[in-house]
């Protein structure tokens, strides 16, 4: 930036954390460094976003002098793949054909790109392989089941990221062999989407999913379920498992999320799944008020000081988006208490 190391300190250099914000760096006084002052975690801060950037400001005294910086958060392989479940519970037909197929439901891994879950395998076994094709894993039945011989096989399935040292998350699937189920339920789409304006009330109605299964009695009465659902927003939203209603349940805030993106599984009586994704776009409303910060100022001011000197930084900022996140500013000059009260001089 330009700046004079020797006078970082006279200056009272620092970096701006108005507003409530972490600093997250600080800047080195004695050799102009800026170093880490806070807890650093991409995922936290930015989730799957491929870009994670941190903006601050690096104020300085006598002048007054302001600089904008921006930090890019670097993603580091510190999350393991994920499994939603511990245990996978699938039951299939003896009447399956081999080539069936049967969707599981993908890992999750909190890092992005090639630190995020890049591959799957299954631990050989007598009667299933593994076909995997982006996000979608099935298993496929490669040699036909016999019930009166076995009822129930165990798989162990297992994702690994592209990290170095790679991480790897592992996950049981029960298959309980069974006598007749032949048809899955479908969903009536395969990515549903709404909005939902911020400050809904919890109860607010979102979407309607709906899927069906062809088979008749038990073997086509669904329900409905959440897929992978964060820790963060596992208390969002609640599903109501014979309907499919998705209903608000916590607190919908813009400025904290802007959107969200859910699986939906349908199961049927015997426990063919399918699976649907669901999107909500949060919409902004103007719910927050500008915030107006004071980052430094002369006092008092010479009555010497040129025409035109910067006096004070004021920093304005609004939390809300677009329109409704547009200040305009304007300086209101105020008379002293004596100015009128002051007596007459002749």
């Amino acid at each position: 930036m330009g700046l004079d190391l020797n006078k970082l300190s006279a200056r009272n250099a620092r970096v701006d954390a108005t507003g409530n914000r972490k600093r997250y760096c600080d800047i080195s006084l004695s050799t102009g460094d800026l170093i880490v002052a806070d807890r650093i975690d991409r995922e936290t801060l930015c989730g799957e976003k491929p870009s994670c950037v941190i903006k601050r400001d690096l104020v300085l005294e006598k002048p007054l002098e302001l600089h904008l910086f921006s930090l890019h958060v670097q993603d580091v392989n510190d999350n393991s793949p994920q499994f939603n479940e511990e245990l996978i519970h699938i039951e299939i037909q003896e009447s399956a054909v081999r080539g069936a197929r049967y969707v599981i439901e993908e890992a999750h891994d909190a890092d992005i790109g090639q630190n995020s879950v890049q591959q799957y395998s299954l631990k050989k076994n007598d009667h299933f392989v593994l076909a995997a094709n982006g996000n979608t894993i099935e298993l496929v039945l490669d040699k036909e089941l016999d019930r009166e011989k076995q009822h129930e096989i165990n798989l162990l399935l297992t994702a690994l990221d592209g990290g170095s040292p790679q991480r790897s998350g592992t996950v049981v699937i029960h298959v309980t062999v069974l006598d007749a189920n032949d048809n899955a339920p479908v969903f009536s789409q395969a990515v549903y989407k709404a909005s939902l304006p911020e400050n809904s009330p919890p109860d607010t109605v979102v979407i309607h999913v709906s899927a069906t299964d062809a088979d008749e009695g038990v073997n086509g009465d669904v329900t409905y379920q959440f897929g992978h659902v964060s820790d963060d927003d596992v208390n969002m939203f609640s599903i109501d498992p014979k309907t499919g209603e998705i209903r608000v349940s916590g607190v919908i805030d813009f400025e904290e999320r802007s959107s969200f993106e859910m699986r939906v599984k349908a199961k049927d009586g015997l426990g063919l799944t399918s699976y649907a994704k669901v999107i909500i776009d949060v919409a902004d409303l103007n719910d927050n008020a500008p915030g107006i910060y004071l980052e430094s100022v002369i006092n008092p001011i010479p009555e010497n000081i040129s025409p035109g000197s910067e006096v004070g930084i004021i920093n304005v900022q609004d939390r809300d988006s677009k329109t409704n996140g547009r200040v305009h500013v304007r300086c209101n000059f105020i008379d002293p208490p004596w100015y009128k009260s002051s007596p007459t001089i002749h």
